[in-house]
Formats: C-alpha cells, structure tokens, sequence
C-alpha cells in the first residue's frame, strides 16, 4: 500500500480519480481504491487498467474493484451498486501514468552533505543542497550540481561535472572528464566513460594493440540509463547522448556514437562505434546497429533486429539483418511455408 510523507496510506475514491484522469465512470464512484495491482492478481481496493481485448476478457473473473480502460473496449460495464467500476478514458496508458504518480511512495529526503564515509577530493566542487553518500568518492576538478544525489558508493573520475538535481544510485561511475546533464537518472551500475573496444594488430604479430581513447562522454539534460547500461568514451571527440533520451537496462553505447534527443531503447540494445541515431528513434529489446551506420530521426526497430544498413528517417524495420517492416512482412508467409514443407519432410535441409 502506498504512503503519504506522514506514514498514512493513500486511498481515493473512484470518483475522486476519475477528476484527475478525466474519466467516465461506469459502476459506484464511492469505491475506496488504496492500491494498484494487475487484473489477474488484484483483490478488493485495487485498481488494474485494461487496455486490449485480451486484458477485457480478464476482468469478468477479477476481483479488482475499478480499472482504467481505452475507450472503445469492447467490455461489459458494472452496474451502480456492483461494488465494481470502469474508468473510461481515451488512453487506458497515459491515464496510468497519472494515477501511478498520484500513488507513488514519497522517497525519503537525502541529507545534504557528505557522508563521513565518503571521500571528497579539495578541488571537488559541490552544489548547494547536493548529497554524497556513504563510500562514494569524488575526484579531483569534480563538479557536483546542486541538489544532486549521489546514493551509495558512486565513483565521480577527475574533471567529470555532474549537472544539476540528479541521481546517481549505488554504484554508478561517471569517469574522467564526461560530462552528465541536468536531471538526469543514472541506476545503478551504470559506467559512462569506459574506454571504447579499440584493437589493432600487433605489427610484430605478436597479438594486438589497444587504441587509446582520449575523448569523453557528454549526457544532455533529463536522460535516464537503467542498470547495468555502459557508454564509452569517444577515441576522440565525444561520444553523445541527447536531452530527454531513455535507455532500459544493460544498453551498450560504443565509442564516438551519437545519440538523439528522446530517444527510446529498450533492454540489451547495442549500438557499435560512430554510429549516429537520430531524434526520436524507438528501439526494441536486443536490436544491434553496426559500426558508423545512421539510423533516421523518428525511426523505429523491431526487438532483436540487426541493423546492417542506414535507416531512413521515420521507417520502421525488422528483422535480421534488418529490413524495412513492409519487406519483412511480405517475406514472412513464404518462410513459414518453406518451414512447414522441411518439417513434413518436403525440402532436405
């Protein structure tokens, strides 16, 4: 159940949240909701969201007391006095979003200051009203903005800045001399800066030999990195992430890449070294894009595709190696029959 700063449980009426979502409401607008929960484990007082004809077909058999719902969806709508209610708005998603803010625990303030534990280097500059946790360490020419919060263990390289009103959870590294804009998130065991995968053979044949990498990382402001995620640095020059982008957990950003602004990908994504991604670029779970290749602004990529070639602003590919979605779709029947005649003995492998 989620709280208020005092300790006390939140709990809204049905009537209550369909103001703050501007919703219909069909079913008793006196329900108490206290909690969210999905449709096929909630109870009485939770609030689910039904956005598809498969999520509809659920909630016959739930036992969530209201649920937010697309309008449209084809559903049977709870009588007054069911002790049942639909919240009918014009997207089930958005609407979400809204209620999960106005339900979301308050976090605990961090204290400004440094923790004893920490270790702070003199030149280290440190914003007003910044919090440095325990076992973080902050380097020589640092700059820390204000009202940042540095968790736990965090490690902030040389000359690195740090913008302002940031968060950097347990173990994040921000390396020598890159740069992390206003706002942004960084979760835990993010490492921005690492050196590129840079090799060349030994001219004595005798292995191979790394490439330095002199450049940095830059961050605009408001971008998110989930767990795990990596961006190294550029040879030279910056590798660089647009204001506003969002990255799920363990995404790779190679050396010199240049990332957009609002831009969105998803888990395991990897982009190879000096590739460009435009603005506004989806991308889906463990999609690949090899080196130096340009992916158009507002384009969007399939899960697990490998881009091979450019893309083109505002298309949409799929599949490996990657094409266009039309070409991918025209494809897929004659594959699958191509399949189904191996697997009843009709074509030799």
């Amino acid at each position: 159940m989620s709280k208020k700063a005092d300790g006390s449980p939140v709990s809204l009426r049905v009537g209550e949240l369909a103001e703050l979502v501007n919703a219909e409401v069909a079913g008793s607008r006196d329900i108490e909701i206290t909690h969210m929960d999905v449709l096929d484990r909630a109870g009485v007082g939770a609030l689910s969201f039904i956005r598809s004809k498969r999520f509809a077909r659920q909630w016959p058999t739930s036992k969530a007391s209201a649920a937010l719902v697309t309008r449209g969806m084809p559903i049977d709508r709870p009588a007054e006095g069911s002790g049942r209610a639909l919240l009918i708005v014009a997207d089930a998603d958005l609407a979400l979003v809204q209620v999960l803010e106005r339900f979301a625990p308050t976090p605990t303030p961090r204290p400004a200051g440094a923790h004893p534990s920490a270790v702070v280097d003199p030149t280290a500059v440190i914003g007003a009203g910044a919090s440095i946790g325990p076992g973080c360490l902050v380097e020589a020419g640092a700059t820390i903005g204000e009202g940042t919060v540095l968790v736990h263990n965090v490690h902030i390289g040389r000359n690195a800045r740090i913008g302002r009103a940031c968060t950097l959870h347990s173990n994040v590294c921000v390396l020598d001399a890159c740069v992390v804009g206003d706002g942004c998130i960084l979760h835990s065991c993010v490492v921005i800066g690492t050196d590129g995968f840079g090799y060349r053979p030994d001219p004595q044949g005798r292995g191979v030999v790394k490439i330095p990498h002199t450049g940095n990382v830059e961050i605009g402001a408001g971008v998110e990195i989930g767990a795990n995620s990596c961006i190294d640095r550029a040879k030279f020059g910056s590798t660089l992430i647009g204001a506003g982008t969002k990255f799920d957990n363990l995404v790779h950003i190679a050396h010199g890449v240049r990332v957009g602004r609002a831009c969105l990908f998803a888990a395991q994504v990897g982009v190879a070294g000096s590739a460009t991604i435009g603005d506004g670029v989806q991308m889906g779970g463990q999609v690949g894009v090899a080196e130096g290749l340009t992916i158009g602004k507002m384009a969007r990529v399939g899960g697990q595709s490998g881009i091979m070639r450019d893309v083109p602003d505002g298309e949409t590919w799929m599949g490996y190696p990657a094409v266009p979605m039309w070409e991918f779709l025209r494809h897929s029947p004659a594959l699958k029959r191509l399949i189904d005649r191996r697997e009843a003995g009709g074509e030799k492998a």
